[in-house]
């Protein structure tokens, strides 16, 4: 597996599962080689170039917005998630058993949420709007 971040996230990848890690600021995204599957959580520019690393066969899936681009040999899905109430108690257990460990970059009011979720405040991890004051 092939992470790509800033160089701030290099470790975190690695440390995370990554078998490799290309600094999306100074590595050309190309050199990923030929993949099989493309996760693209970005869009934009990085979506466009990353349909060329799909293998024939392959897929790039998007959460970011619906692709414009396809690969030449494979296909392009934009995955949209639903609320679904089980599996978000099955996360919650993970999350309390230990067995999911989200890195949590910021917590903030929920006053504070517009300003803390704005596209120019980037926070390494999740940003968690705390609803309530109780602890």
């Amino acid at each position: 597996m092939i992470g790509t971040g800033r160089t701030g996230d290099r470790d975190t990848a690695l440390r995370l599962g990554m078998d490799a890690f290309l600094d999306l600021q100074s590595d050309p995204l190309e050199d990923a080689g030929q993949l099989d599957v493309v996760f693209d959580v970005i869009g934009g520019d990085i979506l466009d170039r990353s349909a060329a690393l799909v293998r024939a066969g392959g897929t790039l899936v998007t959460i970011a917005s619906p692709p414009t681009v396809r690969p030449r040999d494979g296909q392009a899905i934009f995955f949209v998630v639903e609320p679904d109430r089980a599996r978000l108690a099955d996360l919650g257990r993970r999350l309390r058993d230990g067995r999911l460990r989200p890195i949590v970059g910021a917590v903030r009011t929920l006053a504070e949420a517009p300003s803390a979720l704005a596209p120019a405040q980037r926070t390494r991890g999740k940003t968690i709007i705390r609803v309530t004051e109780d602890e």
